[in-house]
């Protein structure tokens, strides 16, 4: 019975934070469970903690909450929206504190730009209603691959990687295959030991 109560709080850990313990003047901590029982790998949080890249119980209550709300559940009865939301930011596979907020917020832009989306597509929408609605999911929808981008280049360290496909060197011609450094004075302006002005 322990098991399946320790279960269900772990489904319903983003509802913790709306309650408080009752009893307790000036407390704005939701209550969490004493760590020693969150190490035990049949607690319910190996997921969550896999997902958003720590063990810190806190924070992920709070991602698990704004995922949820982003996507338009509400605190205490949405299980579909829960599950929504965190299995979207668990397909990111986010490896660190950082990722994981973006992960959320991607979450949101996602679900707000799909509700607008499906706004524009009512059956008795007005023509300004359907513009309004298209555009702010527009709006939505480049944010979100601008973070998508944000994403990318964070996980590979701002690295750039060019790819040639197709090279072509004609007879008389030379060809250099490996990194090559520019080392020109200017745009413009030759080396002056070849002799080039």
């Amino acid at each position: 019975m322990s098991k399946k109560l320790n279960k269900t709080n772990a489904m319903q850990a983003p509802t913790a934070l709306a309650t408080q313990k009752s009893g307790t003047p000036d407390s704005d901590q939701p209550e969490v469970e004493p760590a020693e029982k969150l190490q035990k790998p049949d607690d319910g949080m190996a997921r969550p903690r896999k997902a958003l890249a720590s063990t810190d119980i806190n924070l992920i209550f709070y991602l698990r909450l704004q995922a949820m709300l982003a996507a338009g559940g509400k605190p205490v009865k949405d299980n579909s929206a829960t599950a929504f939301a965190f299995a979207a930011v668990d397909s990111l596979g986010v490896r660190d504190g950082l990722e994981a907020l973006l992960a959320v917020q991607m979450v949101g832009v996602h679900s707000l730009a799909m509700k607008f989306l499906a706004t524009a597509a009512l059956k008795d929408q007005t023509d300004y209603g359907v513009e309004a609605s298209i555009n702010r999911a527009n709006r939505l929808l480049r944010t979100f691959a601008t973070q998508v981008e944000a994403l990318k280049k964070y996980r590979s360290k701002g690295e750039q990687h060019c790819t040639v496909e197709h090279v072509h060197v004609h007879s008389g011609g030379q060809a250099v295959v490996g990194a090559v450094t520019a080392t020109g004075q200017g745009r413009g302006e030759g080396n002056k030991g070849n002799g080039d002005q």
